[in-house]
């Protein structure tokens, strides 16, 4: 078994699940903790693109020491299944483990065998295992902690590093479990799922939606006005972009999505004053119809 860099393999991350992991280490600067990871992810041949959206805690019978740390198990297939009853897509990616605690830069041997062993296990739901690693505290910098990545891969004895540039952020909420019971795990203690469980399925399917046929839209988070929005520029007809904005706002209640263009001509005119008024219930839907509306603009002007 040897390391070997990967360019195969892709991951985009929630932010909120890196702060969660992050806040767990905070909290144990002696013994080793972890959790395991959750998302969904795409296969195009040998190339992957894994998307985590959430994080399952070690439990409250999580066992812990300087140079090892086993998880409560029974604890987290019954949070996975109460995430799964309102996301029948999800899967579990793999695990992730600190060794901070004790200067260890890699995986141990340990480590390996399991996560091997794992992705082999008849049981085990898909052909791959992600491995998440902090390795390091970061005193006084961000990030807090430095993370490696790891892929295992089922009948294959290479356990591969991915590379820190095919790594990525993206500013979408967590994945939260569907009722009380199963009360899942953030910034290193139990919580209800909040009212932004109800937003989620729809901001996860935007951000797949985007990945594949509008690289250029990016999720933001403004703190001027506390809310989620995307921005990029769209492709038009004519080979011209326009640039947008699409906004979520929940102050009525249930959430909604406004959009703008900074397209001004007067072909487009009668459209923009059209979207002031108009909502939509995703990001997508916004991004869909206004391109949709904006190339025929486009058209009739050419045509005329």
């Amino acid at each position: 078994m040897f390391r070997s860099r990967t360019r195969d393999i892709s991951i985009s991350m929630a932010k909120g699940v890196l702060d969660s992991i992050f806040d767990e280490c905070d909290q144990y600067d002696i013994d080793e903790t972890g959790g395991r990871l959750i998302g969904s992810y795409r296969r195009n041949g040998t190339q992957y693109a894994v998307e985590v959206l959430g994080v399952i805690g070690p439990g409250p019978h999580a066992q812990r020491s300087p140079t090892s740390f086993f998880q409560d198990g029974e604890y987290q297939e019954r949070v996975f299944r109460s995430i799964e009853e309102s996301h029948p897509n999800i899967e579990h990616l793999g695990n992730w483990h600190t060794h901070h605690v004790n200067g260890y830069p890699t995986l141990s041997g340990g480590d390996k065998t399991t996560y091997f062993k794992t992705v082999n296990h008849e049981n085990h739901n898909t052909d791959f295992f992600y491995a998440l690693l902090v390795v390091r505290r970061n005193a006084g910098r961000d990030p807090r902690y430095e993370v490696k990545h790891y892929f295992f891969r089922r009948n294959d004895d290479t356990v591969y590093e991915i590379p820190a540039a095919r790594v990525r952020l993206v500013s979408i909420p967590m994945l939260w479990p569907r009722d009380a019971e199963g009360a899942t795990w953030s910034s290193g203690s139990l919580q209800q799922p909040s009212e932004e469980s109800a937003r989620n399925l729809e901001r996860v399917e935007d951000q797949e939606l985007f990945s594949d046929f509008y690289p250029g839209l990016k999720a933001l988070f403004s703190k001027s006005v506390g809310a989620l929005y995307w921005k990029g520029a769209l492709g038009l007809i004519d080979g011209s972009n326009a640039e947008v904005v699409a906004l979520e706002n929940s102050a009525d209640g249930a959430p909604f999505y406004s959009i703008t263009t900074d397209r001004k001509e007067p072909a487009v005119a009668g459209i923009l004053a059209q979207y002031k008024e108009r909502r939509f219930r995703s990001a997508r839907h916004a991004v869909l119809h206004l391109e949709k509306d904006l190339n025929q603009a486009i058209y009739r002007s050419k045509k005329g």
